[in-house]
């Protein structure tokens, strides 16, 4: 499945438990193959993750995503609508959201080598 806005357009993954979804943003020409896993590989973290909670006759809608992509409040609507029609009863709940944009400044990593 993919995410398209305007001229960008990325991977994405869904995840679902019961009526709850999580969506995953990334770049799949940077995930390792199954077979480099047992190399030294860097496990790319994306661009994001949104989810998407019911709870009762409600959902809350939060997450995060890399302003270095999901530059402009329009391009993260658009990923909020992409994630809502995901699931038909978003579409009659009341549901706030808080999606925050984020900046990478380090990382913390373990490649199975040290």
């Amino acid at each position: 499945m993919r995410f398209e806005y305007q001229n960008f357009s990325c991977d994405v993954d869904v995840f679902r438990r019961e009526l709850d979804i999580v969506v995953r943003f990334y770049d799949g020409s940077r995930e390792p193959a199954e077979e480099e896993i047992v190399n030294l590989v860097i496990a790319d973290p994306g661009y994001g993750y949104l989810m998407l909670k019911f709870k009762g006759d409600a959902a809350l809608l939060s997450g995060f995503l890399d302003e270095s992509v999901f530059a402009s409040d329009e391009m993260v609507e658009a990923a909020i609508d992409f994630i809502e029609h995901l699931s038909p009863y978003s579409q009659s709940v009341y549901m706030p959201y808080h999606v925050a944009r984020f900046r990478q400044t380090s990382y913390v990593e373990y490649n199975g080598e040290y």
